[in-house]
């Protein structure tokens, strides 16, 4: 199975659409991203799905995912453990579980997550969270509007009066 017979498949990109056709075993799963160069949101939407889906089926084993610059890896993660050496952007959007461990995280780390970890030695930007815990040692921005427990170099994250005041990122 490829990529393209996952998008020929599905009505609509969604984790129980992606789920429905795709292989049932993450070695199956592992082969179709090593396969793969998703060229369209929409497809790096789908291979997101698959980074989820690989972990949720190796839990309580850690998935290593061996490529790198991935967009949208743990996508929807709902339990299970990633690990990337650098993810791209969206890493951990809409996760609800589980834990993702990286060296560096592009663009909208951690967008709309409400549950589970992500962590990373560098993260380019931390988006709009609503729960869950990040923890990282180097960050270049951070939205505005965070429900989500952020440590940069062990250190909780609190934005200032002013800060809060005037939408001040750092």
């Amino acid at each position: 199975m490829e990529l393209t017979d996952i998008v020929e498949q599905i009505e609509n990109v969604s984790k129980a659409e992606i789920k429905r056709v795709a292989p049932k075993d993450c070695s199956g799963i592992k082969e179709i991203i090593s396969k793969s160069a998703p060229k369209d949101l929409y497809e790096k939407m789908i291979i997101g799905y698959l980074t989820s889906l690989c972990a949720e089926y190796t839990y309580p084993e850690t998935f290593h995912l061996p490529q790198n610059n991935l967009d949208y890896v743990g996508f929807e993660l709902e339990r299970g453990n990633i690990e990337v050496e650098t993810a791209g952007n969206m890493l951990g959007t809409c996760m609800k579980g589980g834990k993702i461990v990286a060296k560096k995280a592009g663009e909208e780390t951690g967008s709309s997550m409400t549950g589970g970890e992500i962590v990373a030695d560098e993260i380019k930007g931390i988006g709009s969270t609503i729960g869950g815990r990040i923890s990282t040692e180097k960050v270049g921005k951070l939205s505005k509007d965070q429900g989500a427990e952020i440590f940069i170099r062990g250190v909780r994250f609190k934005r200032s009066l002013l800060g809060r005041l005037f939408g001040k990122g750092l």
